[in-house]
């Protein structure tokens, strides 16, 4: 197959514009598993923004997802989180960044108490 040995493709990347040659990762320097194993003493991580999800914290040209997060665990209880900004609040403006939200980056808030 085309992976085995190092191959070039065309791919997007967020270091690559479009049509730029990205070398792919031979097969052989691949690593099993499933990803990151992440074990907390406190116990699971949650997610602050679970009971109101976000539908992102990025939307740039060619991408709207979330990437900013604010995870608790042990015995922190979420009191509110920052609310939301829409997808019709930032297209007039062009999406991220703008003259209202300066960062690429939408803000997360949340206030917690120990219980």
């Amino acid at each position: 197959d085309g992976a085995s040995a190092a191959t070039w493709s065309s791919a997007p990347s967020l270091d690559a514009d479009p049509g730029d040659n990205v070398e792919l990762l031979p097969r052989d320097q691949w690593q099993p598993g499933r990803g990151v194993l992440w074990k907390n003493p406190l116990g699971p991580m949650l997610n602050t923004y679970a009971a109101a999800p976000l539908a992102f914290t990025n939307y740039v040209h060619g991408y709207k997802g979330i990437l900013d997060w604010i995870l608790t665990a042990g015995s922190f209880r979420v009191v509110r989180s920052l609310g939301d900004v829409t997808e019709e609040d930032l297209l007039p403006r062009g999406g991220l960044p703008n003259i209202q939200y300066p960062s690429d980056h939408l803000s997360v808030a949340a206030d917690l108490v120990f219980a």
